[in-house]
């Protein structure tokens, strides 16, 4: 359970920023001037300007104040009529040279691969994601975990309070920046169970039987298949400071990335109820960026590892060329990907917080077709950051109570209980602890053939039914769904993006 929510960022005075302040008390210097005139009409007319103005910059709609729908409008429509918002891979235009080069659209273009050092008893070779537009490196783990579906109240506590240990060792060397907890669940494909039933009907059986039994498979298919994922991110900066200490260079920066991941896989496998940590190599993840654009390609690549066992010529493995999409497209509420498409909703956090595990029912498929992702950002700030975003905020409010005591207006509780957890994130602060303000991204994906839009409806819907207030990511689908269903260390947080 969460507590003590505070928003990540605190207006100057009355949740103003600098730049709305600047905005507002400049939009009302013609009314200064006219008074000083005595022009009462020109008053009144600059008056209601002013209103208008303060009006387009203070009141938000939908997560966005008025100026910020403007923008983001004339930024979408720019984008769709000069063609940026389509893209078209190397592979469909027959330019495709080398399979080793990643082809990606949007905020994916700048990402590079990078194969670590051979680590660990299996000599496994980390696949580390670099992003040389946002200055960031990344690792990608596949988790093993049981779930909370069956965890009764006291395993649900201790689940929470090891997430809050995740984040407080991550935190502590001052090097991860972010850390993505992700859950995609898709209706089971049966594809294990198809080619169990091929290797084990026997020979004397009727072939209308293995026929029938692989048909009924199909049709009956009741489970979900979940996948769980966490990505931690480590800006440019703080690692190139780290691996002068140990290598230097790439290499460097190589065994920085090995130490980190093996201290975050210590509190996953511990308190966290991991049964399995696997950092991905460079194919794996390369798997899991196709299945990610594309679900209905999971069932061919099962396959395909099946039958390199009878044969080692069969190709297994997906060319980081062919690992994404080979179209896409960006609507205002919605994103094409090759024959799919997907609506991205965020959470509004409640203030009352909330249990571990309520996001299970978001999760849940309606229909065999569609595949749910649940993706959590936990953003570390730094702990000198921390203390001065709750010193600014101590200092935001202490202004704004004795402004209301001066001018007689009654303190609310709504008021008086932020003062209180204010307060509170202080004294955890000096205790050592991390300050964190987390999002979720939720997706729904489905084939073209469906109605996107009923399905974005029902998503809406199970969120609500788990106790959040849903928020379509308009005009931002396209970096909202690799946030939400791919891991490769997209934030929705770092400014540029939204």
């Amino acid at each position: 359970m969460f507590r003590n929510f505070t928003h990540p960022e605190t207006g100057w005075l009355f949740g103003l920023g600098p730049t709305q302040l600047a905005i507002v008390i400049a939009a009302s210097f013609p009314i200064w001037i006219s008074l000083s005139n005595q022009r009462w009409a020109a008053v009144g007319i600059f008056t209601l300007i002013w209103g208008l103005v303060v009006v387009l910059t203070v009141v938000p709609l939908g997560g966005r104040s008025s100026t910020g729908w403007m923008i983001a409008a004339a930024a979408f429509a720019i984008a769709s009529l000069s063609g940026w918002s389509v893209f078209t891979s190397r592979a469909e235009r027959g330019r495709l040279r080398d399979l080793d080069d990643l082809d990606m659209p949007g905020v994916l273009a700048p990402i590079e691969i990078v194969e670590g050092p051979p680590a660990g008893v299996e000599q496994r070779r980390m696949a580390v994601i670099k992003n040389t537009a946002a200055r960031t490196w990344a690792i990608t783990a596949r988790i093993q975990h049981f779930g909370t579906a069956m965890a009764d109240e006291s395993e649900l506590a201790r689940y929470a309070s090891a997430l809050t240990d995740l984040v407080d060792v991550a935190a502590q060397g001052e090097m991860v920046e972010e850390i993505h907890l992700m859950v995609r669940a898709t209706p089971d494909d049966c594809a294990e169970r198809e080619l169990w039933l091929r290797n084990h009907i026997t020979d004397t059986a009727p072939d209308t039987a293995a026929a029938t039994n692989i048909e009924l498979l199909r049709w009956g298919q009741a489970g979900t298949r979940t996948e769980s994922f966490l990505t931690i991110v480590v800006p440019e900066a703080r690692l190139a400071r780290e691996a002068k200490h140990l290598g230097g260079h790439l290499a460097g920066r190589m065994n920085t990335l090995i130490t980190v991941a093996t201290e975050i896989g210590t509190v996953l496998t511990g308190a966290m109820g991991a049964t399995d940590v696997a950092w991905l190599t460079s194919p794996e993840l390369a798997a899991v960026v196709r299945t990610g654009f594309a679900p209905g390609d999971r069932a061919g690549l099962i396959h395909a590892h099946h039958q390199h066992q009878l044969d080692n010529t069969v190709v297994t493995d997906v060319p980081w060329a062919l690992a994404g999409p080979t179209h896409t497209t960006s609507a205002v509420r919605h994103y094409t990907h090759d024959a799919w498409h997907t609506i991205t909703t965020t959470l509004k956090l409640p203030e009352k917080g909330t249990t571990m595990g309520a996001l299970g029912s978001v999760l849940v498929p309606s229909q065999a077709m569609e595949r749910r992702s649940v993706t959590v950002v936990f953003p570390i700030e730094r702990q000198s950051s921390a203390d001065r975003k709750a010193s600014q905020a101590e200092f935001t409010t202490s202004l704004g109570q004795e402004l209301r005591d001066r001018l007689g207006v009654r303190t609310g509780i709504k008021d008086r209980r932020n003062k209180d957890k204010i307060d509170q994130v202080e004294t955890q602060l000096a205790l050592g602890a991390t300050l964190t303000h987390p999002y979720v991204v939720c997706s729904t994906t489905v084939p073209q053939s469906a109605p996107i839009n009923e399905f974005g409806r029902r998503l809406d819907a199970a969120i609500r039914q788990a106790g959040f207030a849903p928020q379509r990511l308009d005009m931002s689908q396209d970096c909202a769904f690799v946030t939400a269903n791919i891991p490769l260390g997209i934030s929705l947080s770092r400014k540029g993006l939204l």
